[in-house]
């Protein structure tokens, strides 16, 4: 399982909501989006805290991804790790301080041996501490970041499938990918075969890379062709990369992150007439980049040592006290921030006597005024 959040957040309700809960039909109109269904939460509760804020920040969204299937993890495990992600998020919080809304989706990966997908709780959460009014971040990465990765570490390794085994573990050796496969942008591509990809290909890869028409075809071009060049045993390091990358008229992004490598081509320019810059993810671009570490035999070793048993225990120990403290200082922080978020008084309401009359019920100067009040009821 992996956690990932959006960076949109500033726009209607509409716009996430449409895309969690409806698709379009064979007439081009909104219909109930196939195998999605609400969790937990009110769509129209979401929607209307929303589009009433006055923040910028309207929402925060993103989804928790399963390698597994829908049906794979039962309702009970699905549960207990929504309820759990929310203690990681609302540290400190009650739940009437905050609104979160939870979609399951089970329609990637669907074929005709598994008609149930993989399972992703997607999540809505408006940016409003619900009884200040205060604006609410509820996620900001330099912050949040490692509470969040322990959180997510521990819950791997503890929920286990209905079959008995644990969750899938992104950080296993075996699993670290060269190149991130998925675009947000495009269908999950196939896997990258150097005896599949002609030259033909290869030249038409180097001409995108010239004159790049999008930044979709910028980024697979780039994608397919450093793979080359990494079993062609050129691209072995993030140096030898970065000097490939700038060798075919990239400019490379200064203070490139741990992770991944941005480049920009003068070619692609957003409707304001400013570069637009490619994101790339993966194994490749990470600082530590050594492309021995990616051979099959090297990666079954890693992996063996990566599950040993005192190399899990130090785990173990290392995500329980970094969820324990980052915890801890979010509540602390929570409740300093919305300190003023106190609950009003419970009413004093005095029990009345049973009678047979309006009058005898009430202050008679009120009765006539009861007699002909007409109730109304606000959401």
């Amino acid at each position: 399982m992996i956690v990932k959040f959006s960076s949109h957040g500033k726009g209607k309700a509409s716009g996430v909501l449409n895309y969690l809960l409806k698709e379009k039909g064979s007439d081009g109109t909104l219909v109930p989006r196939k195998h999605a269904k609400v969790l937990y939460g009110d769509p129209v509760l979401t929607e209307h805290l929303i589009d009433t804020t006055v923040h910028k920040s309207k929402y925060k969204s993103g989804y928790l991804s399963f390698s597994e299937r829908a049906d794979e993890i039962s309702e009970d495990d699905k549960k207990r790790i929504m309820q759990e992600f929310e203690k990681v998020i609302f540290c400190g919080l009650e739940p009437d301080q905050y609104d979160i809304l939870w979609v399951e989706h089970a329609d990637k990966d669907i074929d005709d041996n598994n008609p149930v997908g993989r399972l992703e709780l997607n999540f809505v959460i408006p940016c409003q501490e619900l009884r200040t009014g205060k604006s609410f971040q509820p996620y900001y990465e330099p912050a949040d970041q490692r509470r969040v990765n322990a959180w997510k570490n521990i819950v791997n390794a503890e929920v286990k499938t209905i079959r008995g085994e644990s969750l899938s573990d992104p950080n296993d050796p075996k699993r670290q990918r060269l190149v991130n496969p998925y675009n947000s942008h495009a269908p999950r591509p196939s896997p990258f075969n150097i005896n599949s990809y002609l030259k033909k290909q290869s030249d038409e890869d180097d001409k995108t890379i010239q004159h790049p028409k999008s930044r979709r075809d910028l980024e697979e071009a780039l994608k397919r062709r450093l793979l080359l060049e990494s079993q062609r045993g050129v691209v072995i390091t993030r140096q030898s990369l970065l000097t490939t990358l700038r060798r075919w008229g990239l400019d490379v992004n200064r203070g490139n992150s741990e992770t991944s490598v941005s480049v920009k081509h003068e070619d692609l320019k957003d409707k304001n007439g400013r570069v637009m810059s490619v994101r790339l993810t993966g194994g490749m671009f990470a600082k530590n980049y050594r492309g021995i570490e990616f051979k099959p035999y090297i990666q079954e070793i890693n992996s063996n040592t990566y599950y040993s048993e005192p190399n899990k225990t130090h785990r173990s120990q290392l995500e329980k006290m970094n969820l324990e403290e980052g915890i801890k200082i979010k509540a602390q922080y929570h409740q300093e921030r919305y300190k003023e978020a106190t609950l009003p008084e419970p009413l004093a309401i005095q029990k009345a006597k049973v009678t047979n009359s309006v009058e005898e019920a009430v202050d008679p100067k009120g009765a006539e005024q009861l007699k002909s009040y007409t109730p109304s009821f606000r959401r």
